[in-house]
């Protein structure tokens, strides 16, 4: 038995390469994002934020096919509605990750919350989430699984474009509880239906590289999302509070660094910017309804006998 374990690990190859520059590609994504706001967007920043996107596609491809034991398998993304799946669920990452941090620092900079009182905010979003999640396991035998995705996204668009017109002056029963109660049910809606669609008919072999693909998909897209949402987010945060500066100076109002004046300005800024993050969210998810019209097309007898994921994957960027 000794001898067949070592014959095993020595003819097994593991291949280094292919995670190394993957891992390169998407750090190098991210930092591009976030620099190009430091850097004054200029020229070759903004190239880079486009062209390293496709790099961690390009470089790790060319090594999978010619490794002869490959991280990804090309076999998995065969399949159109896996490969579909693996996009939108990408996808739910840029926006979901977005949303958290971004309504978190408005809650608590703008409206002052403590920690404590951000996070009770956040039950409701836990209740729809958990409530939209129960309801997929009766909604998919029923109707399929592409209505209960082209809703999830619409869902998901609707409540983050009403979410960008949130304001400083709003309350957290208008500003917040409804687009937060909304986004909550239609995320439940896709995470668990795009898991069900992405696992579905995987072989036993492929079945751990099919699952870890979806996590990965959700933090990578998420760190991507979060970078080029607060790019966004930061950039017109900053544009606003220096023209207000300089039109309260005009207007004979100087601005004192501490003052009230300058908190206010602060707040405004704060609420406009991250309003623009919110809107750019909400196209990030108006992408992935067409990606779950255009791509998916799994029929109802796909799925029969299909076991709904957990959905604790769905609750981790919280």
């Amino acid at each position: 038995m000794l001898a067949c374990a070592k014959a095993a690990c020595a003819s097994a190859h593991v291949d280094l390469l292919e995670p190394w520059q993957t891992l390169r590609s998407r750090c190098g994504c991210q930092f591009n994002w976030c620099a190009a706001n430091a850097s004054g967007h200029n020229a070759p920043r903004l190239i880079g934020c486009v062209l390293d996107p496709a790099t961690p596609t390009a470089h790790p491809a060319a090594i999978r096919t010619r490794s002869p034991q490959p991280l990804l398998p090309f076999r998995l993304l065969r399949d159109r509605n896996r490969t579909g799946a693996y996009l939108s669920y990408g996808g739910v990452g840029l926006f979901i990750f977005g949303m958290f941090f971004f309504l978190t620092v408005f809650m608590q900079t703008v409206w002052g919350y403590s920690a404590v009182k951000t996070g009770v905010a956040y039950l409701p979003f836990t209740g729809a989430l958990f409530v939209a999640a129960g309801a997929v396991t009766q909604l998919v035998p029923r109707i399929g699984a592409r209505p209960v995705l082209i809703a999830g996204s619409a869902a998901a668009t609707g409540g983050l474009y009403w979410l960008s017109r949130i304001s400083e002056h709003d309350t957290y029963a208008s500003g917040v509880l409804g687009p937060t109660i909304v986004i909550g049910a239609g995320t439940a809606l896709l995470f668990v239906t795009l898991s069900l669609v992405a696992l579905n008919r995987v072989a036993e072999a492929d079945s751990g590289v099919a699952s870890s693909l979806l996590n990965t998909g959700q933090q990578v897209g998420g760190a991507i999302g979060l970078a080029v949402l607060g790019t966004v987010a930061w950039t017109a945060v900053a544009h606003n509070a220096v023209h207000a500066t300089a039109a309260a100076a005009r207007a004979g109002h100087p601005v004192h660094p501490g003052g009230p004046l300058a908190a206010a300005i602060y707040r405004h800024a704060i609420a406009t910017g991250f309003s623009r993050g919110f809107l750019v969210a909400a196209g990030i998810a108006l992408l992935t309804l067409a990606i779950n019209i255009t791509v998916i097309r799994v029929r109802r007898a796909d799925l029969a006998g299909a076991e709904p994921p957990a959905l604790a994957v769905a609750l981790e960027p919280e």
